[in-house]
């Protein structure tokens, strides 16, 4: 393809598009083939604008012909024929090219449009609490989902397919998830593993819901505070949220032996939990009473009392 070739508005100007009687079909495609060569058409839009059309591809060859029959008769148009007879066999070359089969057209859409798709996507999801695949771990936090038993199930599976076709989509598709719905971690353990390996998890996650149970506890609440986009927090506890102790409490009962139970203020973790910011809402559940043994009401109430003055007020001074 000549650089020094003249260009459709050049010809427009000399009226040769009259002079060899063109078709307004004729004239709209060497106005996109010169649009391609500028840039700011591309190639596989220019030759569907061919194979779409049966009227557009006989412009072409009827284009060709005249311009021929033109150089006969007119030798001295001969120059501007060529260069018209060339761009029609590029345009012809563009709507015989196959698809690039490495290249997803839905990555051509626009931003928004893609949203639509995961939206719809994710219409089947009637519940508004995900749980991750489990990912294999070297703990022993008793790993539990509720069961989908009603026809809206509190907690919901939901299959990855989609985020396994490219990065890009997977990271759209991600990103998505992790502002819509809350997401469920069965442990302490999941929740740093996920948030320390995933990136897209730490940046995106808006809404979580956790059991508080588990040796990494006070990672996982550091992770989570890092998470800026975190903005509703929901702690599950039960008897196993203090089954761990903190240091100081390893330390401390070397000299003072008591057969009390270790009080939720004292549970690994409650240190790094109460640095967390930044958020709309806090709640606190009691755990399911077929994974584990429950705590007190009156346990609960006080976490949430203190987690909505720590973690909703503070920010505000």
């Amino acid at each position: 393809m000549s650089s020094l070739r003249a260009t459709f508005y050049a010809h427009q100007t000399l009226n040769l598009h009259a002079r060899y009687n063109l078709s307004d079909n004729a004239k709209k495609l060497l106005r996109a083939h010169d649009e391609w060569r500028m840039g700011s058409l591309g190639q596989e839009e220019l030759g569907r604008r061919v194979r779409m059309s049966v009227d557009n591809r006989k412009a072409i060859t009827d284009t060709i012909t005249k311009c021929a029959a033109t150089m006969r008769k007119k030798p001295a148009d001969t120059k501007n024929c060529i260069d018209i007879i060339q761009a029609c066999t590029e345009i012809l070359d563009a709507a015989d090219k196959p698809p690039d089969s490495g290249c997803l057209p839905f990555l051509k859409l626009p931003a928004e449009l893609r949203q639509i798709v995961y939206r719809w996507y994710a219409s089947s999801i009637v519940a508004s609490t995900l749980v991750a695949y489990s990912s294999e771990l070297d703990c022993y936090c008793g790993k539990w989902t509720s069961p989908n038993t009603s026809a809206n199930p509190p907690i919901h599976r939901v299959d990855m397919a989609l985020a396994r076709t490219c990065s890009q989509i997977k990271t759209e598709y991600l990103e998505f998830l992790y502002h819509k719905y809350t997401l469920y971690f069965d442990c302490c353990c999941e929740l740093s593993k996920r948030l320390q390996g995933n990136p897209t998890l730490r940046s995106n996650l808006r809404s979580v819901r956790v059991h508080w149970t588990g040796p990494l506890s006070d990672k996982a609440f550091t992770c989570l505070a890092k998470c800026q986009e975190l903005k509703h927090l929901d702690i599950v506890v039960s008897k196993s949220t203090t089954i761990y102790e903190t240091p100081r409490e390893k330390e401390m009962r070397r000299y003072f032996r008591s057969n009390k139970p270790v009080r939720l203020a004292d549970a690994l973790g409650i240190d790094e939990l109460l640095t967390i910011r930044g958020l709309t809402s806090v709640c606190v559940s009691h755990v399911h009473a077929r994974q584990t043994a429950k705590r007190t009401d009156e346990e609960r109430a006080n976490l949430q009392g203190l987690l909505r003055v720590k973690l909703r007020v503070l920010e505000l001074n």
